[in-house]
Order: structure tokens, then C-alpha cells, then sequence
């Protein structure tokens, strides 16, 4: 019985490592955008609790586009 309890407790953090966790995924290229004028970020969740914040609307652009707009990756979904 220990063995069994030792063996899982070192396989499991291995298996769990290869498990993708991510709701959103990083690659899709569309992230999520406030259009107030002191919105700096962008979201790859279009549920981010920062969105909430926002008092204008919210647009879903391409990567690339809001990274031309000068906005930086919001911390909270990365």
C-alpha cells in the first residue's frame, strides 16, 4: 500500500505538468480590448476581471493589431 501511495505521489505531478489549463489559448491571435482612452492592455479572456473596468466598449482585434496600438499584454490573463 505504500508503494502504491509513493508511486502516485510521483507520478501524478508529472502527469498533471502535460495537462494545458489555459481557457483561452495564447495562439489564437485574437485578444480583447478596452477602447477608453487611458486603456493600455489587452486580454486574452474576454471574461479578464480587467475588462471590467472598463467604462467604454470592448472590441476583439487581432494580436497584432493591438500590439501596433502600443497596448501591452494584461498580467492577469497571462
Amino acid at each position: 500500500m505504500k508503494k502504491l501511495l509513493l508511486l502516485s505521489l510521483l507520478v501524478f505531478p508529472l502527469i498533471s505538468a502535460g495537462i494545458k489549463t489555459e481557457k483561452y489559448p495564447k495562439s489564437t491571435g485574437t485578444v480583447y480590448v478596452c477602447m477608453g482612452p487611458k486603456s493600455k492592455v489587452y486580454h486574452s479572456d474576454p471574461e479578464c476581471k480587467g475588462l471590467n473596468r472598463c467604462s467604454t466598449s470592448i472590441k476583439a482585434i487581432s494580436l497584432k493589431k493591438a500590439q501596433e496600438m502600443g497596448r501591452r499584454a494584461c498580467k492577469i490573463c497571462y
